[in-house]
C-alpha cells in the first residue's frame, strides 16, 4: 500500500512549533502506553489524542481548523498537527461522552444546516476546504486520494470511470440501459454549487454529554461535494444498521429536488452495469443518488 502523498502539504500544519512536535512525539512513547488504541487514534492524556498513520493527512486538521472558525459546530480543538518522516501528526483536544443520541435530532439538524449553509468560494468545484484533494476509503478508485475536480459534472465523469452515453450502445437498450442513460443525463448538470460536507455523518462520530452535542469527529472525507453526498454516505456508510437509516430524515434533508426518480433499486441497476463507483461492500452507488443516517 503506497505512503499518502504529502508533498506541498507542509503549510497546512497548525501550531507547528517545535515543543509541540516533541511533546506530542513523547507522549506517543510513554503516557499512550496506560490508554487503549483504536485505529489511527491514541489517546495520551485524559483529554487528548493522536491522530496518526498512512492513511491520515493534513487536511483532516485543517477541515476541523475551517469548521471550527467558520460554524458553531462543536470540532475537536487541534492542538497542533505536522509531518515528520513522510507521516502526518493530528494531536485533538476532545471532549464529549458516550450517551444515547435521542435527544439531539434536533441539535445535529441545526449543525448540519449551518454546515451546508457555508458559502463556497467562487470557483469551487469538488475539492477540499483548502482545495485541494480529497479522501474517501469507500471509494477504491480513490486511493490514496482523488480530486480536486473542477466541477461537479467532472466529478461524476471520474466517479464512473470516464463511462459514457455512447458506451451503451452495444448494450440491449431495456429499461436498464434507459435509466443509465437519464443518470448520466441528469450528472451532466445542470447543478448548484457544491456544499461543505462531513462525509462519514454517523452515530460514532458524534459526542454526546448530558444530551448535548459537544463534538463532531472524524473529518478525514469532509470536503465541497455535490448536495447529496452528505445524505447518501450517512445511508449507505449504514447500510447494515436499518434502524439508523430510518431516522436520518429528522437531521438531513432528503435530496429529492435534483435527484427524485432515483432509488435504491436504481443504484443497483446501475452498479450491475459496472458503470459506478461502489463503496466497498456497503453498496455505496458512486454516484450518491441515494444516501442516508440512523442513531441506535
Amino acid at each position: 500500500m503506497p505512503h499518502w502523498p504529502h508533498n506541498g502539504t507542509e503549510h497546512l500544519a497548525i501550531n507547528n512549533t517545535f515543543i509541540r512536535r516533541v511533546l506530542t512525539r513523547l507522549a506517543l512513547h510513554t503516557t499512550a502506553r496506560f490508554y487503549s488504541r483504536d485505529g489511527l487514534v491514541v489517546p495520551i492524556s485524559r483529554h487528548l489524542i493522536v491522530k496518526t498513520g498512512r492513511r491520515v493527512h493534513l487536511t483532516e486538521a485543517a477541515t476541523m481548523k475551517f469548521v471550527a472558525e467558520n460554524t458553531s459546530i462543536p470540532v475537536p480543538r487541534v492542538y497542533c498537527s505536522f509531518l515528520r518522516k513522510k507521516r502526518a501528526y493530528i494531536s485533538l483536544a476532545e471532549e464529549g461522552g458516550e450517551e444515547g443520541l435521542e435527544r439531539i435530532f434536533a441539535q445535529l439538524r441545526k449543525m448540519f444546516q449551518e454546515l451546508r449553509g457555508l458559502t463556497p468560494p467562487s470557483g469551487t468545484g469538488v475539492e477540499s476546504c483548502v482545495r485541494g484533494s480529497l479522501y474517501d476509503s469507500r471509494i477504491p478508485r480513490g486511493c490514496p486520494r482523488f480530486g480536486p475536480f473542477k466541477t461537479i459534472q467532472e466529478f461524476h465523469f471520474w466517479l464512473r470511470h470516464d463511462y459514457k452515453q455512447e458506451d451503451l450502445k452495444e448494450r440491449e437498450d431495456d429499461q436498464d440501459s434507459q435509466d443509465l442513460r437519464d443518470m448520466m443525463s441528469i450528472q451532466h448538470g445542470p447543478w448548484p454549487a457544491p456544499v461543505f460536507t462531513h462525509g462519514d455523518f454517523n452515530p460514532f462520530n458524534v459526542k454526546v454529554r448530558d444530551g448535548k452535542v459537544v463534538g463532531i469527529i472524524d473529518w478525514e472525507f469532509a470536503g465541497w461535494y455535490p448536495n447529496y453526498w452528505e445524505y447518501g454516505s450517512a445511508w449507505f456508510g449504514n447500510i447494515t444498521c436499518t434502524e439508523w437509516q430510518g431516522l436520518i430524515d429528522k437531521i438531513l434533508d432528503r435530496p429529492t429536488t435534483v435527484l427524485p426518480r432515483f432509488s435504491v433499486k436504481f443504484a443497483t441497476t446501475a452498479r450491475s452495469y459496472g458503470t459506478v463507483s461502489t463503496f466497498s461492500s456497503k453498496s455505496q452507488v458512486g454516484f450518491g443518488l441515494t444516501r442516508s443516517f440512523a442513531v441506535t
